[in-house]
């Protein structure tokens, strides 16, 4: 299962996110994150950043349970919101079924930033220069 971090601090790494999953559940049988990566999104016309988290784990029951347990918590100074990462397509499209040129028109209102945006998988050591005692 993907977990998705929505809006987490600027100062996240990607082994502190790995950390804090891993410690989401005690217990010595609980599921195993597979890879955790800090997402960069530069939208190009204002220069923001927002920065996201994305963590793979073995079983969808492992996710669930760290959705459970870490949705709302502090991490790294600021409260984050968890939930599933769902991929969009076809099956799972709400405008289904909708006539063409409705579809057309909803896809066209509700398209996000497209071209706009530039996105960087961990690339939180450019932002950030490593701590040279780690």
């Amino acid at each position: 299962m993907i977990l998705f971090f929505k809006d987490i601090p600027v100062n996240s790494r990607p082994n502190e996110l790995y950390s804090l999953i891993a410690s989401a559940d005690g217990e010595a049988d609980s599921g195993e994150v597979l890879k955790a990566e800090v997402m960069v999104i530069r939208d190009k016309t204002t220069n923001a950043l927002e920065h996201h988290g994305l963590a793979m784990l073995d079983s969808e029951q492992s996710g669930l349970r760290a959705i459970e347990r870490l949705n709302g918590k502090a991490f790294n100074g600021s409260e984050i919101l968890v939930r599933p990462y769902n991929f969009r397509d076809d099956l799972n499209d709400r405008r289904r079924g909708c006539e063409e040129d409705v579809a057309a028109e909803q896809r066209q209102r509700e398209r996000r930033r497209g071209d706009r945006i530039e996105i960087f998988i961990d690339l939180s050591n450019i932002f950030f220069a490593p701590d040279p005692l780690l």
